[in-house]
């Protein structure tokens, strides 16, 4: 589901990111696996968003996107994917860049092997952070947009003309897309971020691809999340 909005107000709110009485071990257990299987892992902190329906739980209304996150582990993120995002009252809602070239392509990531979403396809982006968070508890998603675009492409988003923001709801992924449209056709855009990931020694895109038409994204490896917003941003 997909929806236009025009402001999104989050705030963190006290609390931790629910665990089930007895889970601990196992997400010690499921966490250390992953770290064995991929040891560039690291078990940061990170926010998630209070499910809809539930009190401070996402809403949009009049176009604003409202709602209430919580701190927790990335540990506990990765088992809650893993286990097949069983409901725990918490949505993974964070921002996305949609950038698009002069000429119309959509620019996808897709990720590195040292990733934990490796070989996935979808608009540079990240899960919010406490760092995200200014002293009166507001999280501030278009400041993550921009230092993600940022680290992962080189890409400055004050150098893009804004056209808006999207909402996808994608199950338990809720994903904020700001649509940044840059000066240069897509060629160039996918060039200039190549050259600027070949500088970085830790990278975590493998590359980028620009996408003309939605049907080039009909393959198992795009997010449904990025299938939405390809077929708003790419319908003309």
């Amino acid at each position: 589901m997909l929806h236009d909005i025009t402001d999104v107000r989050l705030r963190l709110r006290p609390g931790a990111w629910p665990v089930a009485d007895g889970s601990r071990p196992k997400i010690d257990a499921h966490w250390a696996a992953c770290v064995a299987a991929n040891p560039h892992l690291w078990n940061g902190r990170v926010l998630g968003t209070i499910a809809p329906g539930l009190p401070g739980g996402i809403a949009v209304d009049g176009g604003v996107l409202t709602g209430e996150a919580v701190e927790g582990d990335f540990a506990s993120f990765m088992a809650w994917r893993d286990w097949g995002f069983p409901e725990i009252g918490i949505r993974n809602l964070f921002g996305s860049a949609l950038v698009l070239s002069s000429d119309g392509a959509l620019i996808l990531g897709v990720m590195g092997a040292t990733t934990a979403n490796a070989g996935k396809i979808y608009p540079p982006g990240g899960s919010l952070e406490p760092a995200d968070v200014d002293a009166d508890g507001n999280v501030d998603l278009i400041a993550s947009i921009e230092r993600e675009l940022r680290e992962e492409t080189g890409l400055i988003a004050a150098e893009a003309a804004v056209e808006g923001m999207l909402v996808a709801f994608d199950g338990p992924r809720v994903s904020i897309g700001r649509v940044l449209r840059f000066s240069m056709p897509a060629d160039d855009l996918v060039s200039v971020v190549m050259a600027e990931l070949d500088r970085q020694q830790e990278r975590e895109l493998e590359r980028v691809v620009a996408f003309r038409t939605p049907a080039e994204l009909d393959r198992p490896e795009v997010t449904a999340y990025s299938r939405a917003f390809a077929a708003r941003l790419l319908a003309g």
